[in-house]
């Protein structure tokens, strides 16, 4: 049953996201279905951001680095509130294409 996850922003607001699965949550008020998140936004995405990263570092370190990189994922929030890849049809999700112009094939 989906809930809502509320995270803290470093400005002082708040921003409510619904998530998927509830193990690990922390009720927030009597009716249990908002969750406090223990982590800014900012804070959780640097996570994300670390992981793209990492992808395209590897992509552009190749011997003949690709004129276009493209890495599309989801990104979903957990019932601990905290931000992970999005699996899709039970597997991690991480779409890469990748394209070169002008590269004569060796």
């Amino acid at each position: 049953m989906p809930q809502l996850v509320k995270m803290p922003l470093q400005d002082g607001g708040e921003l409510l996201i619904e998530a998927a699965d509830g193990q690990g949550a922390i009720p927030a008020g009597g009716g249990g279905k908002v969750v406090q998140a223990s982590e800014t936004v900012q804070k959780a995405m640097a996570s994300i951001r670390s992981a793209a990263e990492a992808v395209l570092g590897e992509l552009r370190a190749m011997e003949q680095p690709p004129s276009k990189i493209n890495v599309q994922f989801g990104i979903k929030v957990t019932g601990e509130a905290n931000l992970a890849v999005a699996k899709s049809a039970g597997e991690a999700n991480f779409n890469v294409s990748i394209e070169w112009n002008g590269v004569t094939p060796s």
